[in-house]
C-alpha cells in the first residue's frame, strides 16, 4: 500500500506503521501527492477503514500463530507460586490515568526526576536493554514454581510475544550473560518439532525454548517440555484445570493487571520440615489453622486514578461470620480524623486458643488463662485503630478502643491488673476510670467507660475520647470519607480508611529536612538525585485520594479489597521497604 504526502494524515500513518506490533504488513512510503478523486473527509474515512482491517488482519493472525493466549493455560497445575501479567499494552495504557502517573506529569515532578532517569539511562547495558524489549513486544507475561516429589523448588517463565523469533533469541542471551555462566547454551533436543536449548549455571541448568509466540525458560526440562505440549493445544494438568485456583479468581477482579495465585500447603511442609532439622518444635493447633488454607488469590487492577486490589484466602470447611461489624467506634473521630480502623477480634475464642498453648510455659499459662477468660468475659468482639495527625505533629496521635460487653467485669479485672504493672496508677474521674501505665516512650492512657475501653499515649485524647460525643462532625460527615461509604457498610471483618494526602503531607515534611541531612553526610545522594528540585507537599498531596480497605467473612473463604493511589498491601510495602531503607543509611 503506497500513501502519498499530506500532513494531516501523518500522524495516522504513523499509527499504521504502528501496526507492525502486531506482525500486520508495513506501510511501504509515503511521497508525493494525494490525489486519487475522493473527496478529503471521505479520503480520511476510507484510511480509517484500511487501518481497522489491517488491524482485524494483524490480531486474527497474532492469535493463530500464537497458541493459548491465556498464561494459566501453560502453567502447572500444582504451582506452588503463579504470577501473571495478562496484557502489558493494556496496563501501560491504564497507568496513564492513574493518581501517581498525574502526579509523574507535573512541572516539579519532571523536573526532579530529570537526574535519576538520566542515570539509570546511562548505567551499563541500560539502552541495550530497552531496546531488546521494545524489540520483543511482550504481550503477556507469567511465572510459576513448582516444587517435585524430593520438594526440589523449578521455575518456569513463560511469555507471549509480537515481535519476532530473532528479539527472542536475543532476549534469551541477554538474560544468560546476566548470569554465571559454567556451560555456555548448546542444543539439548528438539520436541514437538522445536529446539530446547540448555546452558548450565553453578549446579543449575536453564532450559529455553519458542513456540509460535510464546518463549519458555525453565531449570526444569519436564516442565519445559510440558509447557510446550499445553501451548500445542495437546497438553494437560494446567493451572486453568485446577478447581482452587477457578474458585479463587471468580472471587478476585476481572481484567486484571496483576494475578498471583498460590497454593500454600506444599511450601508448609518444607518450612516444617527445614524447622524440624534445626530442633525447632511445630504447634500442632496452628500447622492445622494454616494448612486449613487451600489458596490464595490476588489481584491488581488499574481503574482510573485508583489501584484496586483483592486477596482471598480459600479455606477448608471455613465458618461464617458470625455478625456484622457495628462500626460503634466512628463517634469517636472528627472530621480531621486521618486514619480510622475498625476490626473483629473474638475474644470469646482466647480461652480454648490459651489452653491449645498450655504445658510450654507453667508460669506464662497461669497468667495467661485467667486473663484469657476475663477479656471473653468483658469485651464484645470489636475493636478499632484510629489517629488524628495534627500540622506540625511529628507523629499521628493514635487511639484504640475495645467494645464493652460487661462493664463490671472489665472493671474488675484492670483494678486487678494495674497495681501488678510497675508505675501503674489508678484514679476516677467522675464516671471514668482513668489508668496510667509509665514506658520507655512515654505515659500510656487507659480509660474505661460504659460502652469502651480506650487506650492512647496522649491523655488528653484518651479522656476526651471517654467523656464522649462533643457534638462536632464525625469521619462520616467529612467530605474525604465520602468515597469509603459503601465500602464501610458492607465490610463484615475489617475496614480501614487512610487520609493518603495528610499523610503523606505529614510523613514529607518530616522526611525531607533527614533527607537533606543524609545528603551532608553521604554526598553520593547528590549525585544520585537533585534534592533542591524537590516538589512541593501540596503538588503531589493534591492528587491522592483515600485508600480504603475491607474484609469480608464468605462461606468459602476471606476477601480482602482495597483501593487508592496504591492499595494498603502496596502502601504496607512501600512504607516497610521506606523505612528499612532509611533505617540502613542512615544509621548503619
Amino acid at each position: 500500500m503506497i500513501v502519498e504526502n499530506g500532513d494531516r494524515l501523518e500522524a495516522l500513518v504513523e499509527f499504521c506503521r504502528s501496526l507492525d506490533y502486531l506482525g500486520s504488513p508495513r506501510i511501504l512510503a509515503v511521497s508525493g501527492n494525494l490525489d486519487l478523486g475522493i473527496p478529503p473527509m471521505k479520503k480520511i474515512f476510507l484510511l480509517m477503514a484500511v487501518v481497522a482491517v489491517l488491524l482485524f488482519g494483524g490480531v486474527v493472525l497474532f492469535l493463530r500463530t500464537g497458541g493459548p493466549s491465556d498464561a494459566a493455560a501453560l502453567a502447572p497445575a500444582e504451582s506452588v507460586l503463579f504470577v501473571n501479567i495478562p496484557n502489558t499494552p493494556r496496563s501501560a495504557i491504564r497507568w496513564r490515568n492513574t493518581a501517581l502517573a498525574k502526579i509523574a506529569y507535573e512541572p516539579e515532578m519532571k523536573a526532579f526526576l530529570e537526574l535519576p532517569l538520566k542515570n539509570l539511562q546511562a548505567a551499563s547495558g541500560s539502552r541495550e536493554a530497552q531496546e531488546i524489549l521494545i524489540g520483543l513486544k511482550p504481550a503477556t507475561l507469567f511465572f510459576a514454581i513448582t516444587k517435585d516429589e524430593t520438594e526440589h523448588a523449578d521455575m518456569l517463565l513463560g511469555f507471549l510475544f509480537w515481535g519476532t523469533k530473532g528479539d527472542f533469541d536475543k532476549c534469551v542471551v541477554r538474560l544468560r550473560s546476566q548470569l554465571p555462566t559454567a556451560k555456555p547454551a548448546e542444543l539439548r533436543e528438539t520436541h514437538n518439532g522445536v529446539e530446547i536449548l540448555e546452558s548450565t549455571h553453578g549446579d543449575r541448568s536453564l532450559f529455553s525454548s519458542c513456540a509460535g509466540r510464546w518463549g519458555f525458560l525453565s531449570t526444569n526440562l519436564n516442565e519445559l517440555k510440558a509447557a510446550l505440549d499445553r501451548a500445542s493445544e495437546h497438553g494437560q494438568n494446567s493451572l486453568d484445570q485446577n478447581p482452587r485456583f477457578t474458585k479463587a479468581c471468580s472471587e478476585l477482579l476481572a481484567t486484571p493487571d496483576l494475578l498471583v495465585f498460590i497454593q500454600p500447603a506444599r511450601a508448609i511442609d518444607a518450612i516444617l520440615a527445614a524447622g524440624k532439622a534445626l530442633g525447632a518444635e511445630s504447634i500442632p493447633a496452628q500447622v492445622e489453622q494454616i494448612k486449613s488454607i487451600e489458596a490464595i488469590g490476588a489481584t491488581l487492577r488499574l481503574d482510573g486514578a485508583l489501584q484496586r486490589d483483592a486477596i482471598f484466602i480459600l479455606r477448608r470447611n471455613n465458618n461464617a461470620v458470625a455478625q456484622n461489624l457495628t462500626h460503634e467506634a466512628i463517634t469517636l473521630t472528627n472530621a480531621s480524623t486521618t486514619m480510622f480502623m475498625n476490626f473483629a477480634l473474638n475474644f470469646a475464642a482466647l480461652p480454648a486458643w490459651v489452653e491449645s498453648m498450655a504445658g510450654r510455659n507453667p508460669k506464662t499459662d497461669a497468667i495467661a488463662k485467667p486473663l484469657a477468660e476475663a477479656a471473653a468475659a468483658s469485651f464484645a468482639p470489636e475493636c478499632a485503630v484510629m489517629a488524628n495527625w495534627n500540622e506540625g505533629s511529628m507523629s499521628p496521635t493514635p487511639l484504640l478502643s475495645v467494645l464493652i460487653k460487661n462493664a463490671d467485669r472489665a472493671r474488675e479485672t484492670l483494678m486487678q491488673i494495674i497495681p501488678l504493672v510497675p508505675g501503674g496508677t489508678v484514679q476516677k474521674n467522675g464516671p471514668i476510670d482513668l489508668y496510667t501505665i509509665p514506658t520507655q516512650y512515654g505515659s500510656l492512657t487507659i480509660a474505661q467507660n460504659d460502652q469502651f475501653l480506650l487506650a492512647g499515649t496522649d491523655a488528653t485524647f484518651v479522656t476526651q475520647a471517654a467523656n464522649g460525643p462533643t457534638g462536632e462532625k464525625t469521619l462520616l460527615e467529612s467530605p474525604p470519607f465520602a468515597p469509603a461509604l459503601g465500602t464501610y457498610e458492607s465490610a463484615n471483618e475489617a475496614f480501614c480508611y487512610i487520609d493518603t494526602g495528610t499523610v503523606f503531607e505529614r510523613l514529607y515534611t518530616s522526611f525531607v529536612p533527614v533527607l537533606r541531612f543524609g545528603a551532608l553526610m553521604m554526598p553520593a545522594i547528590g549525585r544520585t538525585v537533585d534534592l533542591n528540585k524537590l516538589p512541593k507537599a501540596a503538588t503531589i498531596s493534591r492528587h491522592l485520594p483515600p485508600i480504603i480497605l475491607s474484609q469480608k467473612r464468605t462461606k468459602d473463604g476471606t476477601l480482602i479489597e482495597s483501593s487508592g493511589p496504591v492499595s494498603m498491601s502496596e502502601f504496607l510495602l512501600i512504607g516497610t521497604g521506606a523505612f528499612a531503607v532509611m533505617n540502613k543509611q542512615l544509621f548503619h
